[in-house]
């Protein structure tokens, strides 16, 4: 069995405050974990979730120059918002087959720092993954044929997207870290039509602006004993999986599948993390023992995961559903912000602090890569009752 026996992020919205020195001073405990394991020569392998930028020197400039390894003789980086549940996925398997003792995942992300150094119009370069077309103008294209499929019109998506967004905003204003955060009100009139998007609002878009730095550390039973970390402050990984189709523009047919197969990878991925944990989590969750964060991109993927999970049968149970279960617990992408491929991984974290504090007994995190060609699921569990 595999644990999370460290979880902690930062999260800056103004940048420039999150230096190696500052990140240190954060991520002390984790430091002086690793060099324990170092000490003792105990098998490690490191994981990071790649930025937007300067993703090729991200890793090695952290595990270094932040975490102060030494040597590192296993690493793999990951470069999607489905990235940080493969990360787990991987974790879990070589801690589970004895590969490795532990594994440190870290993900850095200084996007309101790029923004305010070298300006909007260099991340906006940097975020054309599909050329010519736009990220909103390809999940548009997503959308529509979503709506196809299920054969459901425009006014009633664009109906299931408020409410998706209320369902958000609820959740954030329980869980935001922003002291004096505020319900302020937003236009939800002005679609994006300019911009080729005519199913979105602003609101239904991923904000990008932050600086985010989050780490876990996953060890097996021994390791946990050995640190001597309370069985409170633990959290096993029941299920971690992934699926991934072809990705892109050109593949939106593939990605969204058809009339009684929506989104087929995401739900095989689904099946398969709750078979590998043994977990009926459809009814854990609506009994009220899970909490839960959906992958809030833009409307079309959180509807495709309630639908392709049997969360609900149709949209027309999404309004009664969504009265009774939130479905983040961070507001998602655009409230809590989208810190490029690690929004799920800021999601994992906060799900590993807020689970100790409820009566529940397990929390599920989806991950979303791409156009939605990469698909993920994790399912944690207290490791105590």
């Amino acid at each position: 069995m595999a644990y999370i026996i460290y979880a902690d992020r930062a999260i800056d919205l103004k940048g420039n405050n999150l230096n190696p020195e500052n990140l240190k001073t954060k991520f002390k405990t984790a430091i002086q974990i690793n060099q324990v394991l170092e000490t003792r020569d105990y098998k490690t392998a490191y994981m990071f979730i790649d930025p937007l930028t300067d993703s090729f020197e991200a890793a090695n400039h952290f595990y270094f120059n932040v975490l102060e390894c030494t040597d590192i003789s296993m690493l793999n980086i990951y470069r999607s918002g489905c990235g940080p549940i493969q990360a787990l996925s991987d974790a879990k398997m070589l801690i589970e087959n004895k590969i490795v003792d532990a594994v440190f995942v870290f993900g850095h992300e200084p996007l309101a720092s790029i923004k305010l150094n070298q300006g909007k119009e260099f991340i906006t370069n940097a975020m054309s993954i599909f050329g010519d077309i736009t990220i909103p103008a390809a999940y548009n294209e997503l959308a529509h044929e979503l709506l196809k499929e299920l054969d459901i019109s425009k006014e009633q998506f664009l109906s299931a997207a408020t409410l998706l967004y209320e369902n958000y905003n609820k959740a954030y204003m329980k869980d935001s870290i922003e002291s004096d955060a505020v319900n302020k009100a937003v236009d939800r009139s002005s679609l994006l039509e300019k911009m080729n998007a005519d199913l979105f609002t602003l609101t239904d878009c991923a904000n990008p602006y932050v600086d985010f730095t989050g780490g876990m550390i996953i060890t097996n039973k021994e390791i946990a004993d050995y640190l001597e970390i309370p069985a409170q402050n633990q959290i096993e990984i029941k299920g971690a999986k992934y699926n991934i189709v072809a990705d892109g523009p050109h593949n939106i047919d593939a990605i969204v599948g058809k009339q009684k197969d929506i989104f087929p990878h995401l739900g095989k991925a689904f099946r398969n993390a709750c078979s590998q944990g043994q977990v009926d989590f459809v009814k854990e969750f609506k009994e009220g023992n899970a909490l839960m964060e959906v992958y809030t991109c833009y409307p079309p993927i959180p509807l495709a995961f309630l639908i392709t999970t049997k969360m609900i049968e149709g949209i027309e149970q999404l309004a009664d559903f969504l009265h009774n279960h939130e479905i983040t617990i961070t507001g998602g992408l655009n409230l809590a912000r989208a810190p490029w491929n690690n929004p799920a991984f800021n999601s994992l974290i906060a799900l590993c602090e807020k689970l100790p504090q409820t009566e529940k007994e397990y929390g599920l995190v989806h991950g979303n890569g791409g156009l939605g060609g990469l698909q993920g699921v994790a399912i944690l569990q207290k490791a105590y009752k």
